[in-house]
């Protein structure tokens, strides 16, 4: 018998590759949001860094410096925030497109699982079919 193929195997395969797609896209979503989450942690830290020198100085200007330096720190720690928002956005995009690829993949499988059934039946019929004509041919060999 021969190997039957899925009618829409390239379709099932480009499925399969939109799903991989989508996954290294989540992945790399994900590490830039780790990116980003670090980037605040470390301004976080900075900033805080800066409030206990702060509180040891003593000198007009240089507190001055420093309530300067702590204001642009402030300023980048919200577009940071702003930042990992969107990175959580566009991660959230991304999960959302690899859930759907990975419906997608499903669906095909299921209908080549289908099909394959199908074709397993129809075999299966057409063997029947040979049989019961062989043996009605050799019923009449053996009566007539």
């Amino acid at each position: 018998m021969k190997k039957h193929k899925f009618s829409m195997e390239k379709i099932l395969e480009w499925r399969i590759t939109e799903e991989e797609n989508a996954r290294k896209s989540v992945l790399h979503a994900q590490n830039q949001m780790q990116q980003q989450q670090q980037q605040l942690r470390h301004l976080v830290n900075e900033n805080t860094k800066l409030k206990h020198e702060q509180m040891k100085l003593t000198e007009i200007h240089t507190l001055r410096y420093n309530h300067h330096l702590k204001g642009l720190i402030d300023e980048k720690i919200v577009i940071q925030k702003n930042a990992i928002d969107q990175a959580q956005s566009d991660m959230d995009q991304l999960q959302e497109a690899l859930l759907q690829a990975h419906k997608d993949r499903k669906i095909m499988e299921k209908l080549k699982e289908r099909e394959s059934v199908q074709v397993l039946a129809q075999v299966k019929s057409e063997e029947q079919k040979e049989l019961d004509e062989i043996a009605t041919l050799q019923y009449k060999k053996s009566y007539f």
